[in-house]
């Protein structure tokens, strides 16, 4: 079955179903999170978002990744943009390159539940 296969057949699945699903792909993606000490990231309680947040703040590491990417800021640019230190950014690359695979399934979600609200939202890469 071709993902595009999977990821239709996965959408045909109730709520609950979907987020039974999630959550397992979750746990199993999870094991690098749960061994690594991560310094200025944190998990946060949420229902179904698993990735890391930057301590101190309600922000996701993905969003401050993301930002370097779109905009095509170097590290030291977006320490500058978001006020934080340098090691931070470090940090959030390093989580975000490693975790890709978790922050495409939560991009996916987010998207299908603004859909299923009647949201419309451009189609991105970037995560």
């Amino acid at each position: 079955m071709s993902l595009k296969e999977l990821k239709e057949e996965v959408f045909k699945l109730s709520i609950s179903d979907r987020l039974e699903l999630v959550s397992a792909i979750v746990l199993s993606l999870q094991t690098a999170t749960d061994v690594e000490d991560w310094k200025y990231l944190v998990s946060r309680p949420h229902v179904w978002r698993k990735q890391l947040y930057v301590k101190g703040r309600k922000l996701l590491a993905s969003n401050v990744w993301q930002d370097m990417i779109v905009n095509g800021m170097t590290p030291e640019q977006a320490a500058e943009n978001w006020d934080l230190p340098l090691a931070v950014i470090s940090e959030v690359i390093r989580y975000c390159d490693t975790h890709q695979e978790l922050l495409r399934l939560e991009a996916s979600e987010e998207r299908y539940r603004l859909d299923s609200k009647g949201v419309e939202v451009e189609s991105t890469t970037a995560a």
